[in-house]
């Protein structure tokens, strides 16, 4: 690995558990372009405080319906067999509070002002090394299934509860030739999500990362990604719809995200990452006003 690949691949792998989709499904929570050397092992601990203040309808409307806080703490951990393969695994814990009138067929206790909390879904993923050169590429597949039977219908529902098959890829490149300590990376992903009712709403996400290296232990990343849902139902819904129940489930969703992070390599092993993002446009989901996020890896291989 060249001096610059080994830059760009550390930073894609020391920022990787604040990357991704804005959805609360789990996350890739470690793996990126260029995956790291047989033998390595890592685990991260991150925590999220997301605020969702609208509803974007779906004629693009911004409407307030009420205010929903969430707190997610995820765990995540991988392991390298070989240079060429890599397997993770994450787990959240997501606390969440609406804050508002309710009505609107959401009268549930878990949308009754206080904070509830609940263990969501297990992640599970392999990713494969195909191209490891200035250009790297790693297909992956992953499944996530639902650890219990938690709420799924109200505001501050922590999640869905939906099993998902992920068919994926990274795409990186370093730009070190042309602009040195900079990278690129896209990040794309379908899911494949259960159905409800006889409804399908699969899922298809892309994201681009552009990063840079002020030295060899601060890296700053800038971030878009979009979220597009094939199927679905739009939002409102009417109380009569006798897909009401699980509209939120089943919401067509869309969004265009922004944000920025940063990381610091404390050394070797210890890593800190944090990251800001929030929506800029969307269809049929709540409008993130602002999602924060920091946490720690801990490496053990050679990374």
């Amino acid at each position: 690995m060249n001096q610059s690949r080994s830059d760009c691949a550390r930073a894609l792998l020391a920022g990787g558990a604040v990357f991704a989709c804005l959805a609360l499904a789990p996350q890739d929570s470690q793996a990126q372009a260029w995956l790291p050397s047989k033998g390595s092992m890592s685990v991260s601990l991150d925590h999220t405080d997301m605020l969702n203040k609208k509803h974007y309808f779906s004629d693009g409307r911004e409407v307030d319906v009420g205010h929903t806080d969430l707190e997610i703490t995820s765990i995540s951990g991988s392991y390298s067999p070989s240079d060429r393969v890599l397997i993770d695994a994450s787990l959240s814990y997501v606390k969440s509070r609406y804050r508002g009138a309710g009505g609107g067929g959401h009268d549930t206790e878990i949308d009754n002002g206080s904070w509830h909390g609940s263990v969501t879904d297990l992640q599970l993923s392999a990713h494969f090394q195909v191209t490891d050169g200035p250009i790297a590429f790693a297909p992956y597949i992953g499944v996530v299934y639902p650890t219990n039977t938690y709420t799924t219908f109200g505001h501050s529902a922590p999640g869905r509860g939906l099993e998902e098959l992920w068919l994926g890829f990274y795409a990186a490149r370093s730009l070190h030739e042309w602009i040195p300590r900079t990278y690129v990376q896209f990040r794309g992903n379908y899911a494949f999500v259960e159905q409800i009712a006889g409804v399908s709403h699969d899922r298809t996400n892309a994201t681009f990362e552009v990063g840079y290296f002020f030295n060899q232990d601060w890296n700053a990343r800038l971030i878009v990604s979009e979220q597009w849902t094939h199927g679905g139902v739009h939002i409102p819904i009417p109380v009569t719809d006798p897909l009401f129940l699980y509209h939120d489930r089943l919401a067509e969703e869309e969004n265009v995200t922004i944000g920025a992070g940063v990381s610091w390599n404390l050394n070797d092993r210890v890593n800190f990452y944090g990251l800001y993002m929030q929506h800029v446009d969307g269809r049929n989901t709540h409008k993130v006003d602002h999602r924060v996020s920091v946490g720690m890896s801990y490496g053990i291989g050679d990374h």
